[in-house]
């Protein structure tokens, strides 16, 4: 059986292998497709990543006081989004 997680933004339950998981590095939040690195992780569908800035969902689901980057996940979402489209 799959496990099931909800998406930070949007709050739906998926099975994790349809949700993208997060984790928090040095103030970054890094993309984790393969589930392999440590540390307190979160879940998002890529969708929904401009909900879960609007909502700053971010820094509520790392338990952050600051506003934490981005960047890499965008990027990696741009990427991914780019394939797809090919």
């Amino acid at each position: 059986m799959v496990p099931m997680r909800s998406c930070i933004a949007c709050r739906s339950r998926e099975s994790s292998k349809d949700l993208l998981h997060l984790v928090v590095n040095e103030g970054q939040v890094i993309p984790d497709p393969d589930h392999k690195l440590g540390g307190r992780g979160a879940w998002l569908h890529p969708k929904c990543f401009g909900i879960a800035q609007q909502r700053r969902s971010f820094s509520r689901a790392f338990k952050s006081a600051e506003d934490l980057s981005t960047e890499k996940l965008e990027a990696f979402l741009k990427e991914v989004n780019l394939r797809s489209k090919q």
